[in-house]
Formats: structure tokens, sequence, C-alpha cells
């Protein structure tokens, strides 16, 4: 199940404030899907959040601009957002593969096909457990109006297209977390 939630832009918050709301979200999801507490949620060494007593149950989380989300999943998930922008000649040397270069240069918006590439690949860190540690440009990826195409067999991988203002890709490590319709995704406004 994913969870997001819109915020609206009228005030600034600070880092702790949205770590809270992060948590809140986490927790209206655990409560909703599974029943449980929002003391059950813990912080790894590298601030990864993760429910010690219930491994079988996988979370991941994002924010960006104007949007914090979180996905639960019975297998490990990741979850990446990212608000529309400019590309960035820096992110897209350090994460697309030659392959995916080739086809970037072909690419009718390149700032869209650029996030799409970074929420994707940082959507497979999360899932493996790695953040973003791990050589983005190792992994190929190449979507068209059809869905998304990778070389990594052991994922499924989603678009979650909306909501205008973001890229949202979704990666699940099992086939367990197939997503099967429009239902398992919540929208929640404040």
């Amino acid at each position: 199940m994913i969870y997001l939630l819109r915020l609206l832009e009228k005030e600034k918050r600070s880092f702790e404030e949205l770590k809270g709301l992060k948590k809140k979200l986490i927790s209206y999801g655990l409560q909703r899907e599974y029943g449980l507490s929002p003391e059950e949620i813990e912080a790894s060494f590298s601030g990864a959040l993760y429910l010690k007593k219930y491994p079988e149950i996988h979370l991941s989380t994002t924010g960006t601009k104007g949007l914090l989300g979180v996905a639960l999943s019975p297998c490990p998930v990741g979850l990446d957002a990212e608000h529309r922008r400019p590309g960035d000649s820096f992110v897209e040397k350090k994460i697309l593969g030659e392959k995916e270069a080739f086809w970037y240069r072909k690419a009718q918006d390149k700032d869209e096909a650029l996030l799409k590439y970074f929420t994707l690949k940082e959507a497979y860190g999360k899932a493996l457990g790695t953040g973003l540690s791990y050589d983005f440009r190792n992994t190929g990826f190449y979507f068209d109006e059809k869905g998304i195409k990778s070389d990594l067999k052991e994922a499924e991988f989603y678009f979650l297209d909306f909501c205008e203002e973001f890229i949202i890709s979704l990666c699940f490590m099992d086939r367990r977390g197939k997503l099967s319709s429009g239902e398992t995704v919540k929208f929640i406004l404040p």
C-alpha cells in the first residue's frame, strides 16, 4: 500500500516537522493495514525507518517539495518522488549508463526523462537497502508509453502517474508486491 501526503506550500517546514509528519504517515498506514501502533517504528544508523518486531513488513519513505510518501509491502520496496524541475548535467553524468544516455539524448522532454531515471534508480537503491551508495550507472532502464523495461529481472517497477507536479517511482524486489490496481495508492490532503 502506498500513502502520499500532499503538503501545501503556504509555509516552510523544519526538518523535524517533516520527520514528524513522515512518522505520522507511516503510523497511519501501519494502523490501517496491519493494526500496528507507531511505537513499532525504529530508525537504523543511517536514518532509514523499519519495523524491528515485524521483519515481514517492509517500508520505504520519500519526501520532496510538497509531498511525503510511504510504501508498505510484504517484500522489500523502494519509493521515490521528485518535484518536477529542470535537469542537471551533474546528475545526468552520475546516474545514466551508456545505453540509457543514448535513449536520454533522444527523449522529447529531457527534464522529465532524467527525473524518471533518477527516481527509478533511487527507488531501486531503497528496495535493495543500499540507498544511494550503489553505482547508479550499473542499472538499465528503458521506458515508453507501454511502461518500464529494466535489465533488473528481480524487481518490478512502476511510475505513479496521477499527479502532474511529481515524478513518483516504485520498486518491488519480489512479485508479491506487484501493483494490481489504483486501489493500492491513497492520496491524502492535509
